[in-house]
């Protein structure tokens, strides 16, 4: 009982959360985060539709990284797993993330690898929901994507999200 009441507070806390952030275009969250000192850019990614199988879901995307300068850019495709309760499915989706870096190396084409985090959606039709993984080269990247999607399937998703990049030629 405890565990579903967890994960109800956990998927109402990450439509609260949606909900108060509007999906952005990577220009305007550079703009707005021009003078912080870790954030590098956008990652917008189009994720293909599926369905979850109560446990978990695979799907696969192709993303584009537009750096804070609003000029360095690269290209990377990739899957992002989720692991937990996925029961439903989504529609194929865009989805914009913040990207963040402790580390030195800051360039378009430094994502590459993996990465592992949170994430919880409901979808009735519309989505809303947060996700954030951590890793990458060295471990030294965060990234954050939230807000509300349209017409994106029937689906509730909560539990752990693991996201591979790998950058193209």
């Amino acid at each position: 009982m405890n565990k579903c009441l967890s994960a109800a507070a956990t998927v109402a806390l990450a439509l609260i959360a949606g909900a108060c952030m509007q999906q952005s275009t990577p220009q305007q969250l550079n703009t707005t985060n021009t003078n912080s000192r870790i954030f590098i850019g956008s990652l917008t990614c189009n994720i293909a539709g599926g369905t979850g199988y109560v446990l978990g879901s695979s799907k696969s995307m192709d993303c584009v990284f537009l750096g804070k300068d609003g000029v360095s850019t690269a290209q990377y495709s990739g899957t992002i797993n989720k692991v937990g309760i996925d029961i439903g499915y989504t529609k194929a989706m865009h989805t914009i993330w913040r990207v963040y870096s402790l580390g030195s190396d800051r360039a378009a084409n430094s994502l590459s690898g993996t990465y592992v985090g949170e994430q919880g959606t409901a979808a009735a039709g519309s989505q809303a929901g947060g996700n954030w993984l951590y890793g990458g080269p060295n471990a030294e990247i965060g990234m954050v994507a939230s807000g509300i999607v349209k017409e994106a399937g029937y689906n509730l998703a909560m539990g752990i999200g693991e996201m591979s990049l790998k950058l193209r030629p």
